[in-house]
């Protein structure tokens, strides 16, 4: 009987632990993808997530890491798909970073990193 409820409580605690993480999301798809290469930048940068996040902001830098000012507003509703305006990029490597919050308050993150061959 001590082996049941033990086994219980250590099923019950594993649960609660581990599948909050499972409900943790990051981009599924995109119109830049990471590592790409892409002879013109397109007029936005388009993506989706797994599940509903609240997109806390979002940064363009090139790749020695000087910023490049986007038209970034932080949503008021939590979504899966968003469009951000890119500007006119010339070519060169650039770094997209996001950051996002779950509906936990867990934060999460992520690059995108790309090429504009030009």
């Amino acid at each position: 009987m001590k082996f049941l409820r033990n086994l219980m409580a250590t099923v019950a605690v594993f649960s609660v632990t581990v599948v909050p993480a499972f409900a943790h999301t990051s981009i599924v798809s995109s119109n830049i993808e990471d590592g790409s290469q892409i002879e013109t930048a397109p007029a936005s940068f388009d993506f989706s997530f797994g599940a509903d996040i609240g997109l806390a902001g979002l940064d363009l830098e090139t790749l020695d890491g000087e910023p490049v000012k986007v038209a970034f507003e932080r949503p008021r509703e939590m979504g899966k798909s968003f469009s951000v305006p890119l500007p006119m990029l010339e070519p060169g490597t650039y770094v997209l970073k996001w950051r996002a919050v779950a509906k936990d308050g867990h934060v999460m993150k992520g690059e995108v990193d790309f090429t504009i061959t030009g």
